[in-house]
């Protein structure tokens, strides 16, 4: 039974280092700054709309 799932287990940790090994250091922070950036936004968007659903209920 666990050989059903070593294989693609080895293969995903295989392309994982590969890719990971591949991204440069100016990469990796432009990536996390973007995720962040989109993060924010997110979350910034979330509040809002939960201010202006508490905003329409109040007489």
């Amino acid at each position: 039974m666990p050989e059903k799932y070593s294989s693609p287990v080895a293969y995903f940790w295989a392309w994982l280092t590969t890719v990971m090994g591949t991204v440069t250091l100016e990469k990796w922070a432009i990536l996390i700054g973007a995720l962040c950036a989109v993060g924010n936004f997110l979350v910034n968007w979330y509040y809002k709309r939960k201010e202006d659903l508490r905003n329409e209920h109040q007489p």
